[in-house]
């Protein structure tokens, strides 16, 4: 890290209230969707062939985004008690008990936080859940809907990869016939070109704000740029998503030539394994800037890239984008993929956040911060909590293991 004692302190972000205003009018605009009738209402899983959907103008939501904003507003415990009630495990991934937890409340008349509008089929794919399958069956039980399932196998090294997305996209075709048979409508390949197309410039522009971060000292802290997976993951067919990035690049830019960073004194450079822990953010925040430490980026946002979108082959490359998902690798493929953007990044150490009940993130990641110790002596904290349940997390046992991180870091720089 540079000696920022030129450098200005920067105030919240102008692209967090745009970010604000179109999480807003996407949920609005689902409620006068779904009173008028006028679009079918889907919930999907986040890696889903979700192209196919926007192009033939069905309404699109994401259970796990929804349990996201759940946690960060402190309204999941509620729906995960429901869950529970109903004699779902509580250690049971909580994006599922908070879906499936608000789905048995808004079916049943009871209290949920500003609930989802019933969906008119699901659809899901099994590249980042071991449950996620299970999860979207019992919805479709509860809702009484059709449930469409893409399976998309593990990538094994010893597995052709071109097998797997022919295989992807042989179901997306599938998925078409399923789509022009419940709405009616034939499926337009050219809508089809122009939704990738805006995806595909969503997608870049979001590496450019994460790639961002490469720069010494950083502009903004990960938390400042965590949330702004929801528009290439949600909005990514509209042109308003593309041009989110773009204007939020070019405050980031105004930033690194204003000497503006986000906190003081700044030691060091760190790195965020897992997904974020919603409910702990701003405590998370507050205590690392108090050490000294910048959260730089994580994996959890190289899920959200999509970047194989192309919109000169565009079915071809929404069944690559279903099929190479980061999350469908194995173990050693993500130790490198984290070993590279540890290099990238210039980290200079680790946090890795255990969460409870997801497992195809934390299975592997005793195994990855093993392998990074052992290749480029980082240094590495392991923490444990949870997605959105604030039951398993403990805010003093958290900070004492933050604490002797940066311990162990001022203790090297002597």
């Amino acid at each position: 890290m540079k000696e920022n004692t030129e450098f200005k302190i920067g105030k919240r972000l102008e692209s967090q209230k745009r970010l604000g205003n179109l999480i807003m009018e996407h949920y609005r605009d689902a409620h006068e969707v779904k009173k008028s009738k006028k679009h079918p209402i889907a919930w999907v899983s986040s890696a889903s062939p979700n192209e196919l959907l926007w192009t033939m103008d069905i309404y699109v939501m994401f259970p796990e985004a929804y349990a996201a904003t759940c946690g960060a507003r402190h309204a999941a415990h509620g729906h995960c008690e429901v869950s529970e009630n109903n004699n779902y495990e509580h250690h049971l991934c909580t994006y599922c008990r908070n879906s499936t937890g608000s789905s048995i409340a808004s079916i049943q008349g009871g209290e949920v936080f500003d609930p989802l509008p019933s969906p008119d089929f699901l659809l899901c794919a099994s590249n980042s859940c071991l449950l996620i399958t299970k999860w979207f069956e019992h919805l479709s039980h509860y809702w009484k809907v059709p449930l469409i399932n893409i399976d998309s196998p593990l990538i094994d090294p010893a597995m052709d990869e071109k097998e797997i997305v022919e295989h992807v996209k042989r179901q997306c075709i599938d998925l078409i016939d399923f789509l022009e048979e419940f709405t009616g409508k034939k499926f337009d390949y050219d809508r089809l070109q122009e939704v990738v197309a805006n995806g595909q410039k969503s997608a870049e522009g979001y590496g450019q704000i994460l790639d961002v971060n490469t720069h010494d000292p950083i502009p903004v802290t990960y938390f400042d740029i965590m949330a702004h997976n929801f528009p290439n993951l949600v909005l990514r067919y509209k042109p308003e998503a593309a041009e989110h990035f773009k204007l939020m690049k070019e405050e980031l830019d105004q930033r690194i030539a204003d000497k503006i960073v986000p906190m003081e004194n700044m030691k060091y450079r760190i790195y965020w394994d897992g997904v974020p822990y919603w409910f702990a953010m701003r405590s998370l925040s507050e205590k690392l800037k108090e050490l000294g430490m910048g959260l730089v980026t994580s994996a959890y946002s190289e899920v959200f890239r999509f970047n194989r979108l192309d919109s000169n082959r565009p079915l071809d490359s929404v069944a690559e984008n279903i099929a190479l998902l980061y999350l469908n690798r194995t173990a050693g493929y993500k130790a490198e993929y984290t070993k590279k953007l540890f290099e990238k990044y210039n980290m200079d150490a680790g946090i890795f956040a255990y969460a409870m009940t997801c497992k195809p993130f934390s299975i592997t990641m005793y195994y990855i911060a093993d392998y990074l110790q052992k290749e480029l002596g980082i240094n590495i904290t392991e923490i444990s909590g949870d997605l959105v349940d604030e039951t398993f997390f403990d805010q003093e046992t958290t900070n004492t293991k933050l604490e002797a991180l940066a311990e162990v870091l001022d203790s090297r720089n002597q």
